[in-house]
């Protein structure tokens, strides 16, 4: 099922589009030799030094347009990450007539100004090179975000990293919105106890320890889950409210609630049982709801009218990587 936008498309746009979903996967010839070329990035990115993240990423990005057979692109790294009332700028593709394509990467975050984990680094890198592919190698007039473009810039990633690719198996956002309404509700109700499966056994010292200066801890993912909760609940009840209601964003809120509301300093086990509580509260009021109930929706600053059946989608995407990156923090890892 396409993306909601493929309606607003013309016919000659949607022609584009389709070939692009069609195509799910990019298949490197020897991806054993460009591992290395990652791994540098990795410990690049590890010295937080500006100079040195970008001569890698560059070398990794020439690798990969060599190994594709395409035109190099110039990439370039700069520092903290722009941000306005539409939220954080990741990463950045252009081409323009005559000039060489260009690849612009930021390495840390906006407001803290942390260097983004590695992960989320390469991730950023590998979805702006699958714009070059899209125009360079696969001679589109568009490069439009598809299911299958999400799929071939996946399919690099696990050529590169295989190490991670048997843990980075969590559905994608776009792949969550073509599941039913039932089972995204029941991969809600699993998270409590996930969490606390997680847990179970681990005393304060190690739910308190933070994986780097940089990342949370256990303990402080458990609070913003519990947290995020009220807000979601907070939305549906504007949205069943109102008419489109406006819905905040400010991309501070998170590290901010957890200086704020002291995190750390919270009880583990409370904070579990006041999110199991919420999301027992959400899932009620999502079970009683109607099906013109589901396409209600608020107007969200960075992402546009949202339904709460959107909102449910992306509730369970949040818990995925939430869990992801809890049982890393536990294991010691960014």
């Amino acid at each position: 099922m396409p993306f909601a936008y493929y309606a607003r498309l013309t016919r000659s746009q949607q022609a584009v589009y389709r070939k692009s979903d069609a195509l799910i996967e990019i298949r490197l010839e020897n991806p054993a030799a460009l591992r290395p070329r990652v791994a540098a990035l990795e410990l690049a990115l590890n010295t937080e030094e500006r100079a040195a993240t970008e001569r890698a990423s560059r070398e990794l990005v020439d690798g990969l347009t060599d190994a594709m057979g395409l035109p190099n692109v110039r990439v370039d790294v700069l520092a903290a990450r722009p941000h306005s009332h539409w939220g954080e700028l990741h990463g950045l593709y252009t081409r323009e007539r005559g000039r060489q394509p260009k690849i612009q990467l930021w390495m840390r975050t906006a407001k803290r100004k942390r260097v983004v984990a590695f992960r989320t680094y390469l991730r950023t890198l590998l979805h702006e090179v699958g714009h070059h592919v899209d125009y360079a190698g696969l001679r589109l007039a568009e490069s439009y975000h598809t299911d299958g473009f999400y799929k071939r810039e996946s399919s690099l990633f696990h050529q590169l990293v295989p190490e991670l690719a048997g843990r980075i198996t969590m559905p994608t956002m776009e792949e969550y919105a073509k599941l039913p309404a039932a089972d995204r509700l029941k991969r809600l109700t699993r998270t409590a106890d996930e969490l606390a499966a997680a847990v179970r056994g681990r005393d304060d010292a190690i739910l308190s320890r933070r994986p780097d200066g940089k990342n949370w801890a256990a303990k402080e993912i458990v609070c913003h889950l519990r947290d995020i909760e009220e807000m979601f609940m907070g939305r549906f009840g504007l949205i069943l409210a109102m008419d489109d209601p406006k819905l905040a964003f400010d991309p501070t809120m998170p590290d901010r609630w957890a200086e704020e509301r002291q995190y750390l300093r919270n009880d583990g086990e409370h904070a579990l049982a006041a999110f199991r509580k919420r999301r027992d509260e959400s899932l009620a009021l999502l079970r009683t709801l109607t099906p013109e109930q589901w396409k209600r929706a608020g107007v969200h600053a960075t992402r546009g009218p949202l339904t709460i059946n959107d909102f449910v989608t992306l509730m369970a995407w949040h818990d995925d990587n939430h869990l992801d990156q809890l049982r890393r923090a536990l294991e010691g890892k960014a």
